[in-house]
């Protein structure tokens, strides 16, 4: 049959349409559209078949598993006897672990550790463990800011519905299973590497040996990411080729037939997909090379392009929500782009240079509509950097790290010392890693696409192959050119809205307000939020702690297509609303910092000044009468007038403005005497939209300050459920004396108001996580 190589790639296609039409039933059109190409193009009804089947297969195959993805329990307090099914985090105070009940469903367990030396029996958890867990369930929350992690559907797509809050872990005992046997020896494994290895390179070695990224420092991941090479820190193809080739040469030298070599190969591929921690990548390069070796073993050679498309298939067949996954999606592209255009690394000529580059360049270009969409940033050194830090890794990196693991297990003196060596080579490479990636001209923020941009940029992206193909100057030159025009209206796209935003932040109990003018002219930032740290014991430091300015802001920034504000506004020094400040600023992500008069009350207030002007950051203070502008923002400062040592809070920058046919009132922390301050100065004072001040405190927003503003709306930005149980029934009771309209953060999470030549309307992100309780809680508001 002419087509029948074409068999398995058309059924993973199919496969990837019936997924989606589950998902979402209009890609069914473009199946359509697909299947009659297939029909023009081969006129055959082989092809035809197997794509119908492949469609239909894996259709039913989702909408199945999506149906029965439910669970059988409701918010409550539970004790239950319950199997550990993975390898226990522990960092500082917190363990976290998944567990899984007698009826099988599986929970997100989290403990919080009172002493250090619970934290010592805790760190013996071990996976398999069945231990009797007492602890509370509640639902996760999905993102409550645009571009932010959804960890609920993260959750849904692990087949997990609830988190369970633990508050007594007793009577574990030890499982036999070999699965949980295979994990255990991963967690000591791990444990040899944290114990034996320098602190600075464990994290990489453990990652290039077990696939455990969890002890590299955040600060080299972040770069390794901008700098789009933190594909080496993935066990992919090349890594289990290169360990795989190793063993197989070893087994040849100790006298082993090239048979019985495969066979152990065989019996050790899937093994070593369980210690490594079997992400994509892994499950991948496994599926493929176990293919390979056993096409050989047989005397029947497997076509690349075959070997992937089975994996492909085989993997959503096992778990079909692997299809969403950012890493799932740029193994398998990238890996299909190299393998069809096998054609242009051989026109690259025989020299290894050549070939690395060119390899390079297509898997850029094939990963780009999915990076864009996934993370909205991409590198501009990124081939560069490949070109380098690819056989860096390949011939000195991966090799010594497997061959130190190995020395580790055997002698830990020996072991010891190349990785004493091995540090040393490693901590001037990630100085320089760090360097290149805090080099603001090397990374590119776009917006997110739209489905029709991202479709817009695949057609750029294979005519452009197609051309590299068929060779000829004049059909490569108009793919470039066609790509080139595709990535500049991706990039200039929020130029061409005439839509203006501005979205009060969910970021807990903090404020942080972005603003945006039509066509981009002019983006500002009102705060950025922060986490209130408390001192403790150093045992309960975290490795990885939480950062709302990584976590969130700069996620969300990037969503928007923003790579820098054109002012960050700091209303005044408390924690909650500057203490994500520096990350924007050494992120390089702010042009300019506006703080009000006497901002520095404390020593440590200084440090955020001194930040910004170490990275050549301007710095303005502003007081009363002052205008702040933005391009098309506008900004009247009506407090403070000086600089006043009493309080911070009615030090708080007050700010006046009007766009979307409304004006508005920033009020920072400004309590009742700040308030009557600025009534005394400005008696006719009106505003539509109010930010109340200090997160609904009692102390702000006094009826006095309502009569005379008559607010139409107003923000309050507050945590879930916190400690300060903001806002306060007295203010909610003096907005609804006034009939102003409440919208709150903890209750709907990011506030967004757009709008377009003088109108605009509010609404709430997420729209869809509208819940039973949080309903309720709308609508007692509301009454």
């Amino acid at each position: 049959m002419k087509y029948k190589y074409l068999l398995l790639p058309l059924a993973a296609v199919s496969a990837t349409a019936g997924i989606a039409a589950a998902h979402v039933f209009w890609v069914l059109l473009l199946f359509l559209l697909y299947l009659l190409f297939i029909i023009v193009k081969t006129k055959q009804y082989a092809p035809v078949i197997v794509c119908l089947v492949s469609f239909c297969v894996y259709f039913f195959l989702y909408t199945v598993c999506d149906a029965a993805n439910v669970t059988r329990y409701q918010a409550g307090s539970y004790t239950e006897q319950a199997v550990i099914t993975n390898i226990p985090k522990v960092d500082g105070a917190k363990m976290s672990a998944v567990i899984r009940t007698h009826d099988k469903e599986k929970w997100a367990a989290s403990y919080k550790i009172r002493s250090l030396e619970e934290k010592r029996l805790i760190e013996q958890l071990e996976p398999g463990m069945r231990c009797t867990f007492t602890g509370s369930l509640e639902q996760p929350a999905h993102a409550t800011v645009p571009g932010g992690f959804d960890y609920k559907e993260y959750l849904y797509s692990q087949q997990i519905h609830w988190l369970f809050s633990v508050t007594s872990i007793q009577q574990c005992e030890k499982s036999k299973q070999p699965l949980f046997k295979l994990l255990n020896i991963r967690k000591n494994l791990i444990s040899i590497i944290r114990n034996h290895v320098p602190e600075s390179s464990a994290g990489i070695v453990e990652a290039l040996t077990l696939g455990e990224r969890f002890s590299i420092e955040d600060d080299i991941l972040s770069a390794y990411q901008n700098l789009g090479v933190v594909h080496l820190m993935a066990i992919s193809g090349m890594h289990v080729g290169l360990i795989t080739a190793g063993l197989f040469y070893a087994l040849i030298r100790i006298g082993l037939t090239r048979e019985k070599a495969g066979i152990l190969l065989l019996l050790f591929l899937p093994v070593y997909t369980l210690l490594s921690g079997a992400a994509p990548s892994v499950l991948r390069a496994s599926l493929m090379l176990g293919f390979y070796i056993a096409g050989t073993l047989v005397k029947r050679g497997i076509h690349s392009s075959a070997a992937l498309s089975l994996s492909y298939l085989l993997l959503l067949l096992f778990n079909p929500y692997f299809l969403w996954q950012a890493g799932f999606q740029l193994s398998f592209a990238v890996s299909a782009s190299l393998i069809l255009s096998s054609s242009i690394l051989k026109k690259a000529g025989k020299s290894r240079l050549a070939g690395l580059a060119m390899a390079s360049f297509i898997a850029e270009l094939s990963s780009l509509p999915f990076l864009l969409y996934h993370f909205q940033q991409i590198s501009l050194v990124s081939f560069p950097m490949n070109m380098v830090m690819v056989p860096f890794y390949t011939l000195f990196v991966i090799p010594v790290s497997v061959i130190g693991f190995l020395l580790l297990l055997l002698s830990r003196q020996m072991g010891e010392c190349l990785f004493g060596m091995f540090d040393l080579v490693m901590k001037p490479v990630h100085d320089f890693i760090t360097y290149a990636a805090s080099v603001d001209l090397f990374t590119m923020i776009v917006s997110k696409p739209d489905f029709l941009s991202l479709l817009l940029l695949a057609v750029s992206v294979f005519t452009l192959f197609a051309a590299l193909e068929k060779g000829g100057f004049l059909k490569l030159r108009k793919s470039a050119l066609f790509f080139c025009a595709v990535l500049a209206y991706l990039i200039c796209r929020p130029y061409f809205s005439p839509w203006g935003e501005a979205d009060m932040l969910d970021i807990g109990q903090g404020d942080s307000l972005f603003i945006s003018a039509p066509h981009r002219k002019g983006t500002v930032m009102v705060d950025t939020g922060g986490v209130i740290a408390y001192p403790g014991e150093s045992w309960k430091e975290k490795r990885h702690p939480y950062s709302i300015g990584e976590k969130v802001l700069i996620p969300f920034l990037n969503g928007k297509g923003v790579k820098k504000l054109d002012a960050l506004i700091l209303t005044h020094a408390d924690q909650d609303h500057i203490g994500e400040a520096g990350v924007l600023i050494k992120n390089h992500r702010v042009k300019r910092l506006i703080v009000p008069v006497g901002f520095v009350k404390e020593p440590k207030d200084q440090n955020i000044l001194n930040m910004a002007k170490e990275n050549n950051i301007p710095v303005a203070e502003a007081k009363r009468g002052d205008t702040i502008t933005a391009g098309d923002l506008q900004f009247q400062v009506l407090s403070p007038e000086s600089s006043d040592g009493r309080s911070k809070n009615d030090s708080s920058l007050v700010l006046w403005t009007v766009f979307g046919g409304v004006s508005w009132l920033l009020t920072g922390d400004l309590e009742s005497d700040g308030e009557t301050e600025v009534l005394k100065t400005y008696p006719n004072l009106k505003a539509d939209i109010l930010k109340a001040g200090h997160h609904g405190s009692k102390s702000s927003t006094s009826e006095a300050f309502l009569k005379q503003l008559q607010p139409e709306a107003a923000l309050i930005s507050a945590g879930k459920e916190n400690r300060y149980h903001h806002p306060h029934e007295e203010v909610l009771d003096r907005l609804k004396a006034y009939s102003v309209n409440v919208l709150r953060t903890d209750i709907s999470g990011t506030i967004q108001y757009r709008f377009k030549k003088g109108a605009g309307t509010f609404s709430v992100f997420p729209p869809y996580d509208i819940e039973e309780t949080r309903a309720q809680e709308v609508k007692k508001t509301a009454d």
